[in-house]
């Protein structure tokens, strides 16, 4: 057994008979981790409100080899009240704890778990101080998929490199992550079939993928200077959460959630 210390988020808790609950951590240098927490429904000297969703800790771990992590000891470090305040912001931060638990990976590789964890507490911070309106929304899923190694081309055929240009609709390819231009879109349809290829993409224009790159570059906190018609969000919104279902294999839980709480912030 050794013995660990690190920082963590609390991705998700899951109850295990009447007092313990296997938590689920993203961690800088081991990458995402199931840990078992004894007692933690019935003590609360030892685990004093610190395993709630979304909570940074430092935790001190028991790794043990072929067999499950423990906890412990845990301190709280932030709670993130004002996320828990606002339904909309914890709607929004729930898809994103969502997806960190089922795409992050277990493990630590190189810095990739270090960056990782980094922009996740950036994440959760920005999601606390910005208003949660639907381009932070956008965005936050975007960047996500970006942090997990699944940056989508946007500026460039995602086959043979060249320059995007023209004002008809470009197909998106879900599992190449980009846009096919006329003659890479002809071959894939050649080799695959052009009902499978059409199946497996969206349509998209050249503004709507310019909009999501000048996003990229821009960050949370200066997303108030992108400019976005009715349109290009209708586009995003649709390519970002496809792309998200190609890869995660399924719709998150949290994403119905989300919509509720969105739709009912709107109503007058």
């Amino acid at each position: 057994m050794t013995a660990h210390a690190t920082s963590a988020i609390v991705l998700r808790t899951v109850d295990v008979g009447e007092t313990d609950c296997i938590v689920h951590l993203l961690t800088p240098d081991l990458g995402r981790v199931a840990a078992m927490a004894k007692s933690a429904r019935k003590s609360r000297k030892r685990f004093p409100g610190t395993l709630d969703l979304l909570n940074r800790l430092d935790v001190e771990l028991a790794v043990r080899p072929r067999r499950m992590t423990h906890i412990g000891r845990a301190k709280l470090v932030t709670a993130h009240l004002g996320i828990r305040s606002d339904p909309t912001r914890f709607a929004v931060a729930c898809r994103l704890a969502e997806l960190l638990g089922r795409m992050a990976p277990e493990g630590g590789a190189g810095g990739d778990a270090a960056r990782l964890h980094a922009f996740a507490c950036h994440a959760f911070d920005r999601i606390e101080t910005l208003t949660p309106d639907a381009k932070l929304r956008l965005f936050l899923q975007l960047e996500s998929l970006c942090a997990l190694g699944l940056r989508p081309e946007l500026s460039a055929c995602v086959r043979c490199g060249k320059a995007l240009a023209g004002g008809a609709a470009f197909p998106f390819h879900l599992g190449d992550g980009g846009v096919h231009c006329g003659d890479c879109r002809a071959a894939a349809a050649h080799e695959g079939g052009t009902s499978a290829v059409e199946g497996a993409t969206v349509p998209v224009h050249l503004g709507t993928l310019r909009a999501l790159d000048h996003g990229l570059r821009l960050g949370f906190e200066q997303l108030h200077r992108l400019s976005m018609g009715a349109r290009e969000m209708r586009e995003a919104e649709q390519l970002v959460g496809r792309f998200q279902r190609f890869h995660v294999g399924l719709e998150l839980r949290s994403e119905m959630f989300l919509n509720e709480t969105f739709a009912s912030a709107l109503r007058p």
